[in-house]
């Protein structure tokens, strides 16, 4: 782990069954999580072994049971899911890691020198020498003309935009519904009382309490082994604070406003 580590932007589509929205037991919950972390960490406890993001984030979405529909909006501290339940052959719940859109806003802009093959279509007019003509037309009392390809090779820089700029295309495009109320959570400083966010537990099937033991304890960061005897609540809550202290430093290439 390099201590020079910051967090990426995570936005991941998430589908599951059987999952509790508050009393509201939903047949199908579908939506966006958004996510805050330095890295996708794994954690273990016993014979369990879960991947998990660590910082802060939010999930929106749709809860369904029957004809029944609510709205779903939890601000997260972490999700936390079953990297076995990817196999095409596993029941779902699905967190689509597969197919991430992961972004890093302090990566910086970026040129580099591509060399490529460039065939142009030529018209030549008189006898002239081609390696590889395509047609040559010749009419009475006139000069022939011959059609045929021109191969160059060119040097061409191409330039990358800023992660910042790929940030704000990204986040305030579409998923501005999503991105505008983790800004304002985030201004209002609700993140740092990190006991009223939530734990996306898609293994339990649930939006677990950051405070609950049931779900919470025990957990050792893989990661971190040998580096670090927290686990836990301890050693999650430990992650998200670091995470949240390098996006207020650096809180203008990570929150802005749409």
């Amino acid at each position: 782990m390099s201590s020079g580590q910051t967090p990426l932007y995570w936005l991941i589509e998430i589908e599951c069954y059987d999952f509790q929205v508050g009393a509201f037991k939903a047949d199908d919950l579908k939506g966006k999580a958004l996510i805050l972390s330095n890295q996708l960490w794994s954690v273990i406890r016993e014979t369990r072994v879960y991947s998990v993001l660590i910082g802060p984030g939010i999930f929106k979405g749709v809860a369904t049971r029957g004809n029944i529909q609510i709205d779903v909006l939890e601000y997260l501290s972490a999700l936390m899911f079953d990297p076995t339940m990817l196999r095409f052959d596993e029941p779902l719940p699905q967190v689509d890691i597969v197919n991430p859109e992961v972004i890093d806003p302090l990566s910086a802009r970026k040129q580099e020198e591509i060399v490529t093959l460039i065939r142009s279509l030529v018209m030549e007019t008189g006898n002239i020498l081609a390696a590889d003509p395509l047609a040559t037309v010749q009419t009475k009392a006139n000069v022939p003309r011959t059609a045929h390809y021109e191969e160059i090779f060119k040097r061409i820089n191409v330039s990358h935009i800023s992660g910042l700029q790929r940030a704000k295309f990204i986040l305030a495009g579409t998923n501005s519904p999503l991105y505008k109320p983790f800004v304002k959570y985030f201004n209002n400083r609700k993140f740092w009382q990190k006991e009223r966010t939530k734990v996306m537990a898609t293994p339990f099937n649930k939006f677990s309490s950051f405070v609950d033991i049931d779900i919470m304890s025990d957990w050792m960061i893989v990661e971190k082994a040998g580096l670090d005897s927290k686990t836990g609540m301890e050693a999650i809550g430990e992650e998200f604070e670091r995470a949240l202290s390098i996006i207020e430093n650096q809180s203008e290439s990570f929150i802005f406003e749409i």
